[in-house]
């Protein structure tokens, strides 16, 4: 720490960089939250941790405009002279003493509302595979296939979750935890085959495509297959009722430390079930009521998903059939991107968000842009390692009327992404029920376009082997909303990876619009200044085709199935 560094700046440079994972150089006075990576979900739990540690509220959106270090420490400073109240006085959503508890729950623990959301979908239709969590790990070197036996055991004993089953014999479904067994790991030798990566991936696609008992359980199957003399793929494939992309990650690295013999993880202290308990008992009352109110000042009553040009008549019902698309963002382009970002005091999340939204509405002609993006729902401390379904989509809705240049297009994007985040609690199925006619309720809510940045992460590290490499590629013949766009870091890079809805959609437009996003992200930066109706979207509807945009599909909403650390 530097010497001009008093307490608190103390204090706040050692929670960022716990937080952002900062290595190299130490956090300093002039570092700037955004440009570390820190986006809206990191600013909830900044606010949980001040509030913890220092015992002063300071609301998520204004550490996060705060920029600096200095800056932020200034706005704390301000806060403990004013002797803010916790934020357990504050609004809805707000971080308190309150946690989830461990044990806190009933003898037949309630699901949470993504669970119950999950488990309905699976009712409607046994046979879906639209809520599989297929995971590919890599392993290069001598394999211990005993170690990694006990070690997989260990993992399942350690989380609850993962022995998990719901059963409903009144109709009203409730967890059953089953005491810990030995998982069976069933083993195949490709070695032999023509091409073993080959069949290794039909093998994951086969294992990935098997359909789910949740009553009967358990919510993941593993299969380790053998494709070289130190080559293996170990194919997990999970049901979202169990797990989040965040999860996912949690998991494999646990993985790593059971396998070898160093320090072994932390004791669990918090599991699923008190979480589900803990969010029934929260989500009531005036607090939901709170939530309701602003989601209905946000959309209005009745809110309508935008309905882009398609290519296709839309059907009386959808059959999330899907394909994907890709396209790589060249590197002095994502440099740019993270240039701007910082310059502007926004996350490289917005300024790819806000870039989405133009090009929708040059796309559509619409002025009123909503676009679902999940949250990872762990703005608390105690929920940063529970393994479980926490994840939630939220509508984040920006109206370019007036015409803007994209600098104050991205202002409103960022207005719009803070306030959903800091109102993230109210479960999206919960939003629909209380906002949505019941006619409407039929059809595909509030959004048809999600949005979601993926942020590399670690790759897990098992003891005495050359290396590991976790593939997390869902499926990709499946489409649950009309678009979908996953912009994922690479190193220096960024892909991009439209999925789409092959009852919508040729394989010509998705791909023409990876190319009019990246024109439009390059236009956007280099002149912000422009009105979006100039840039390279505004131009991009007249070379597309434009299908009849009735009757509508029906749709379930809510969870999104394979969203991992985002923003």
């Amino acid at each position: 720490m530097t010497a001009t560094m008093g307490f608190v700046e103390e204090e706040l440079a050692q929670v960022w960089a716990e937080l952002l994972e900062v290595t190299g150089a130490p956090v300093d006075l002039d570092s700037e939250f955004a440009g570390l990576g820190g986006g809206p979900e990191q600013a909830r739990l900044l606010a949980a941790r001040i509030d913890e540690d220092l015992g002063v509220d300071v609301p998520a959106a204004e550490l996060l405009g705060a920029g600096t270090l200095a800056e932020m420490a200034r706005l704390v400073r301000a806060a403990m002279g004013r002797g803010a109240a916790g934020p357990s006085q504050g609004g809805p959503g707000a971080a308190g003493p309150t946690g989830p508890r461990p044990g806190a729950r009933q003898e037949r623990p309630q699901l949470s509302f993504a669970q119950q959301r999950l488990w309905f979908m699976q009712q409607i239709d046994p046979d879906t595979t639209l809520y599989n969590v297929p995971t590919v790990l890599r392993l290069r070197g001598a394999l211990d296939r005993a170690a990694l036996g006990r070690a997989l055991d260990a993992l399942v004993a350690r989380h609850e979750v993962l022995r998990t089953t719901y059963a409903a014999p009144s109709g009203l479904p409730y967890q059953v935890i089953a005491d810990p067994v030995p998982l069976e790991l069933p083993y195949t030798d490709l070695t032999g085959a023509a091409d073993p990566e080959a069949e290794a991936e039909r093998v994951a696609a086969e294992e990935g495509a098997a359909v789910f008992d949740l009553a009967a359980g358990p919510p993941l199957r593993v299969r380790l297959v053998r494709v070289g003399a130190d080559e293996h793929r170990l194919i997990v494939t999970f049901h979202h009722v169990a797990v989040d992309g965040w999860s996912v990650e949690i998991l494999f690295r646990e993985l790593g430390q059971l396998y070898g013999d160093g320090e072994p993880p932390a004791e669990v202290p918090l599991h699923y079930a008190d979480y589900a308990s803990w969010q029934r008992d929260r989500l009531r009352g005036e607090t939901l009521d709170a939530l309701v109110d602003h989601w209905r000042e946000a959309l209005g009553d009745d809110p309508k998903a935008l309905a882009v040009p398609t290519d296709k008549p839309r059907g009386t019902a959808r059959g999330f059939r899907g394909a994907v698309t890709t396209r790589q963002l060249r590197p002095e382009l994502v440099s740019a991107v993270r240039e701007f970002s910082r310059g502007e005091r926004v996350t490289p999340y917005m300024t790819l968000l806000a870039t989405l939204h133009t090009l929708l509405a040059g796309w559509s002609g619409a002025e009123d842009i909503t676009v679902g993006t999940p949250v990872a729902g762990r703005d608390r401390p105690e929920l940063q390692d529970l393994v479980g379904c926490l994840i939630n989509m939220v509508p984040v809705r920006v109206r370019l009327d007036g015409g803007p240049g994209f600098r104050e297009l991205l202002a409103r994007v960022r207005t719009a992404v803070l306030d959903a985040s800091a109102h993230q609690e109210l479960p999206f199925d919960k939003l629909v029920e209380a906002l949505v006619s019941r006619r409407s309720r039929d059809f595909m809510p509030v959004f048809r376009v999600m949005f979601s940045f993926l942020k590399e992460q670690p790759e897990p590290v098992f003891a005495g082997l050359d290396g590991c490499s976790l593939d997390l590629t869902g499926p990709q013949d499946t489409a649950k909303y009309d678009l979908s766009l996953y912009a994922q870091e690479r190193g220096d890079g960024l892909a991009l990876t439209l999925e789409y809805d092959t009852d919508l959609f040729g394989p010509d437009t998705p791909a023409a619009l990876l190319a009019a996003y990246e024109r439009t992200l390059a236009e956007a930066i280099s002149r912000p200044g422009t009105p979006v109706t100039e840039l390279a979207a505004a131009r991009f509807a007249a070379g597309t085709a434009s299908g009849p945009q009735s009757p509508q599909p029906r749709t379930e909403s809510g969870t999104e199935r394979n969203t991992h650390r985002d923003r």
